[in-house]
């Protein structure tokens, strides 16, 4: 849990791409699938507590916040569409 956090509200979000954080979700989404249900289902009600962490490295945590939760659905959504195709 400690590789998420980082030194609070440092850094600004202008010009920021959140590359690694971004790679840090998507790793997490890619390893989430592999879960059983109920465990499935813990991890991601547990997730927005540690985008909000993330988050709170920046000045503009909100702002932050908003764009890690999009890049995280966008992950979501990607799985699913490479998995529909295999289930139909």
């Amino acid at each position: 849990m400690n590789a998420y956090r980082s030194p609070y509200r440092t850094r600004s979000v202008v010009g920021e791409d959140f590359a690694a954080e971004k790679a840090a979700i998507t790793e997490d989404m890619h390893r989430a699938q592999t879960l059983p249900f109920g465990p499935y289902l813990a991890f991601m009600a547990n997730y927005g507590r540690i985008l909000r962490i993330m988050a709170d490295a920046y000045e503009s945590h909100e702002v932050a916040y908003g764009i890690l939760q999009r890049h995280a659905d966008a992950v979501l959504d990607e799985i699913h569409a490479e998995e529909e195709p295999a289930t139909a």
